[in-house]
């Protein structure tokens, strides 16, 4: 009896071989895996072909002859490979596979070895290639897929881990995107007990610390890279070559670095430390444009301001363009990035237009709802100049009437008629400070005026809703 129970064991493991179910799960790998690949580089490459590593499978399962094997990569355009002897090669003697055709995202072989291939058998593929484009949106997965011949039925599979990676050789540190360390945005508070001429507290970090005047620096420090921070690419990786790398920061006002004759040239100073990089001559005094090396590189630099110019509070904004070639195929990529903020230690309210001419009279009230005496000054912004005047003092909790300040100093700017923008910095909190604004057309007909202060009073709960 027991020797006809294993008999009957042994057949049914005979038929379960020929079924086809599974005897260990099979595996895909790609060596040396996983390989990183440049995206620009792929990109660049368009239809052209390029090569990926060898990919070796590991049988779960016997195949028989003539069985269908598929290797598969979403998303790719494969390539027909030249067939050569070691294109596929397995580690068993007698075991072979031929080549067959291209199919969607992939490539199919077939078993031609009469004798099949067993399981725990290891296959490698070597020179399959895919248009350089289709793989630069690839999830680097390979897929691989055994059918039984005529029946079509599945008889092993397996999918690799991320296999293949893909990667942008830029980056800027500051934006989320790049890894690079190294990062120290702006952040200096203008000091407006200081008539905003400098920063309320001395820089401490980074190349500023060691300004001749600490309150007058502000350390930007970021790190660029044009390798993706020094990868390795797989060889058989198209690599883009770096062209030039421009760094652009706006959003705010530069008048403070124009200090040198002619007057209206910005730039003659305030940049200091940023090594290897030059201002372009398409920079603005509202728009700073650094010329950089090809290279990585690692800055560790600051804003410098005179002294002698009146700061304004500022978001900056940047923005970093690399341009590249691969041959004679160029492109560009352009990332966003955070320079950092400029902010005060006051209040600023700003009124964008207030008329001036025969029958017009202008009311401007400030009112102080905190505790602390404040002190005014006034920026009359027109025909493309400022003036700067005293507005005396606001006491805490008081109304204050500016208009006649206010139209004092616009007369001392040589203005009688026109329009005008008003900027009011105070020393004092922002919360503690609204501002009315209006002005009266022939003692009748009273005009407000919307300023950055109206209703301000619903984000800070203030006393003067």
């Amino acid at each position: 009896m027991k020797f006809n129970l294993k008999i009957v064991a042994a057949t049914a493991a005979v038929a379960m071989m020929s079924s086809g179910a599974a005897h260990a799960a099979a595996t895909v790998t790609v060596t040396g895996a996983p390989v990183t690949y440049s995206l620009e580089g792929l990109q660049l490459s368009g239809t052209s072909a390029v090569t990926l590593p060898p990919i070796v499978i590991t049988l779960g399962n016997n195949l028989t002859y003539q069985d269908d094997v598929y290797i598969t990569l979403p998303g790719v355009v494969p390539v027909a490979p030249v067939v050569t002897p070691t294109l596929v090669t397995c580690t068993i003697s007698g075991s072979a596979m031929g080549y067959v055709q291209t199919v969607n995202s992939g490539w199919n072989f077939r078993v031609t070895s009469v004798t099949g291939i067993v399981f725990g058998d290891v296959c490698t593929f070597t020179g399959l290639a895919v248009q350089g484009a289709s793989l630069a949106s690839n999830g680097g997965v390979v897929n691989y897929v055994a059918n039984r011949f005529i029946t079509g039925t599945t008889v092993d599979s397996a999918s690799s881990s991320v296999a293949l990676l893909v990667k942008s050789q830029f980056g800027i540190s500051g934006n989320g995107v790049s890894t690079a360390t190294g990062y120290t945005p702006l952040n200096g508070e203008i000091d407006v007990y200081a008539n905003r001429l400098q920063f309320s507290a001395a820089e401490i970090v980074g190349s500023g610390a060691g300004a001749s005047d600490p309150f007058r620096a502000d350390t930007l420090a970021f790190v660029t890279t044009v390798d993706g921070n020094a990868t390795v690419f797989y060889a058989g990786s198209p690599v883009v070559t770096t062209d030039a790398q421009v760094v652009t920061i706006d959003n705010g006002s530069f008048d403070w670095t124009d200090t040198a004759s002619p007057a209206g040239t910005c730039f003659d100073s305030g940049l200091v430390n940023f090594t290897g990089w030059s201002v372009a001559t398409t920079s603005t005094c509202n728009s700073l444009v650094l010329n950089g090396p090809t290279t990585n590189t690692a800055n560790d630099g600051y804003f410098e301001v005179p002294g002698t110019k009146i700061l304004s509070p500022a978001d900056w904004a940047g923005k970093v363009k690399w341009t590249y070639s691969l041959g004679s195929v160029s492109g560009t990529k352009e990332l966003t990035w955070d320079p950092g903020v400029w902010t005060i230690n006051g209040a600023q309210v700003y009124i964008q237009y207030m008329p001036y001419g025969t029958g017009i009279s202008r009311i401007v009230y400030a009112a102080n709802s905190g505790v602390i005496n404040a002190d005014g000054t006034l920026d009359v912004i027109a025909n493309g100049s400022t003036t700067t005047c005293d507005l005396g003092a606001v006491a805490s909790k008081t109304v204050t009437q500016l208009s006649a300040i206010v139209d004092a100093c616009v007369a001392g700017a040589g203005i009688v008629n026109g329009r005008v923008a008003l900027l009011m910095t105070f020393t004092a909190p922002d919360v503690d400070i609204e501002v009315y604004s209006a002005y009266n057309v022939g003692g009748s007909d009273r005009g407000t005026v919307v300023n950055t202060s109206n209703g301000r009073g619903l984000t800070y709960f203030s006393k003067v809703d």
